[in-house]
């Protein structure tokens, strides 16, 4: 397809239910750090120092770390795994810009504004997420793309519409920033280069600065505190990074680690278990080098944490997704995933969500009609369809019955009561709804879910129903911080020298559902850069 620990008891701050919930959590080395971590740096023999220490490289990691050297600090970045990038670099790229000249040049777009962004993130948080860091992540977002593009070198060849979710605004913009035909060339196995993804961009430039130094395959366990100051971080292997500045944690968020996400994260772990369960035709996830380090760590020194329900899913058929529909015959106005005569239903046969709406809170609507039909990881959601598909829909359709040797993922039937025996769904319900959005179809309006494209009957068989199944590539939310990206402690002060960027930080910012494709990244760039410029700004311990 095309798309695509641990907590010692007496750790200042921490829950004793989260103590208990995270403890099987711990990085698991060859011989176990020294028990020097968490306590105090008078004992410490010290194997290297920086100004700035940054945990995690990826972009958040990145972004910090150029933004600290460009300030004049020394900078070392801590990557637990062999290479740099981890989910920065599997994503497509996308950042989520408004107001920007790509919006005018490659969409015709001149009416956009960072406010407007700003009020339509702020109504899809609804309330979960902080209004202040919101806005400014929204007003910033043109900068943000600027800075890529002239300091980084970064190229945008297309900006995309996120499909909106019709209960929270009226209005759409071309907002996702990326190249859509770049690419499609790399899926295909076209040549194309490296360094002009978002991800190598940013390598590109970090390898500008002589003050930044890469460490892979060392993996951070433990921060070191002088006092109420934190001053370093400790390794696996017994190093001992100091930190004469601050440290930066830029681990991303729960990632796969199911027994962090059973406690922090419910969508995350359905997700997680509805795929070892059920299994895909399609698999995707996140790094597996991201298990929740720098959330473990920062409880450790007594930080509070700001969850999110939300969770990064894509669906087997990748409702709402972006650029899908972008050139063909059967485009959309969002150019999303062209679905027409499509429609999404739950175990009884009812329609339940905005099926042209973003991927994210699809698969967020999905979890919550989970719970709501009693259902475990088993819960079936199908996709009900006719024989006139999309050109999209036919041959991933056509794709997943090559693949699905057991006929688990997608039935097939003459009459729509076969189907629904197939699918085990109610014939009646399901007859029912049929009818009701055959007649929205003939009107163009959709009373109940307020779905506004990709109208069409489902009415000529043969009729298919495709399992909807999600794809978690990681959770939303971590540490707590404040608009400058300091971590909080439990009384709502700053931990003094800690800070935090990107996903880890991100339930502060994304509210029950993932708002779409450049949210995170957006994330990444903003307050990784904020970080590392705080950081870099403040004096040197004596």
């Amino acid at each position: 397809m095309e798309r695509r620990d641990f907590l010692k008891l007496g750790c200042v701050g921490a829950s004793a239910a989260v103590v208990a919930g995270l403890a099987g959590c711990a990085p698991q080395t060859k011989s176990g750090p020294t028990e020097l971590a968490g306590t105090s740096a008078s004992d410490v023999n010290w194997t290297d120092e920086y100004d700035v220490v940054v945990v995690g490289g990826g972009g958040a990691g990145f972004c910090a770390a150029i933004e600290a050297a460009e300030a004049g600090a020394s900078v070392v970045i801590l990557e637990k795994s062999g290479t740099c990038g981890g989910d920065t670099a599997l994503s497509n790229g996308m950042i989520l810009g408004a107001g920007t000249p790509q919006q005018a040049e490659l969409e015709g777009c001149t009416d956009d504004s960072g406010e407007k962004f700003a009020e339509e993130q702020i109504a899809y948080a609804q309330g979960f997420g902080d209004e202040d860091m919101i806005r400014e992540m929204c007003m910033e977002s043109a900068a943000a793309v600027e800075w890529l593009v002239n300091d980084c070198g970064r190229v945008y060849a297309t900006v995309d519409v996120v499909a909106p979710v019709n209960a929270y605004t009226d209005e759409f913009y071309p907002r996702s920033h990326w190249d859509y035909y770049a690419l499609t060339a790399s899926i295909h196995g076209e040549e194309t280069d490296p360094t002009a993804t978002h991800f190598g961009c940013l390598q590109k430039k970090a390898n500008t600065y002589d003050n930044i130094t890469v460490k892979t395959n060392t993996e951070a366990v433990h921060l070191i505190m002088d006092g109420k100051e934190v001053v370093g971080v400790q390794t696996a292997d017994d190093a001992f990074f100091k930190a004469n500045k601050g440290v930066i944690l830029a681990t991303c968020s729960i990632g796969d680690n199911m027994e962090m996400a059973r406690a922090m994260n419910p969508q995350q772990y359905w997700g997680l278990y509805q795929r070892e369960v059920n299994g895909a035709p399609v698999q995707v996830g996140a790094s597996p080098y991201n298990t929740g380090d720098g959330i473990r760590m920062g409880l450790e020194v007594g930080a509070d944490l700001a969850l999110s329900e939300a969770c990064v899913m894509l669906d087997t058929l990748y409702f709402g997704g972006v650029g899908e529909g972008r050139g063909n015959k059967d485009e959309n106005i969002y150019k999303s995933t062209p679905v027409k005569g499509a429609i999404i239903v739950n175990p009884r046969g009812n329609r339940f969500v905005q099926e042209d709406a973003d991927w994210g809170y699809i698969s967020t609507m999905q979890y919550f009609e989970n719970a709501k039909m009693g259902g475990g990881p088993d819960c079936k959601i199908w996709c009900i369809v006719d024989s006139n598909q999309t050109d999209y829909m036919e041959r991933v359709v056509q794709w997943m019955i090559e693949q699905d040797t057991e006929s688990r993922f997608v039935k097939v039937a003459d009459t729509l009561d076969e189907l629904a025996a197939a699918a085990e769904l109610p014939a009646d319900n399901l007859k029912r709804t049929v009818e009701k959005w055959n007649e929205y179809s003939k009107e163009g309006f959709d009373p109940d879910f307020d779905r506004r494209t990709d109208f069409g009957p489902i009415e000529n068989g043969p009729f298919y129903a495709i399992r909807i199944v999600q794809n978690p590539l990681g959770a939303c939310g971590g540490l707590r911080t404040d608009i400058e990206t300091r971590v909080l402690n439990t009384a709502g002060e700053p931990i003094e020298r800690l800070f935090a960027a990107g996903q880890i930080a991100s339930g502060m910012f994304t509210g029950p559902f993932y708002p779409g494709c450049g949210w995170a990244v957006l994330g990444t760039v903003h307050w990784g850069r904020k970080a590392g410029r705080n950081a870099a700004a403040l004096d040197a311990r004596a």
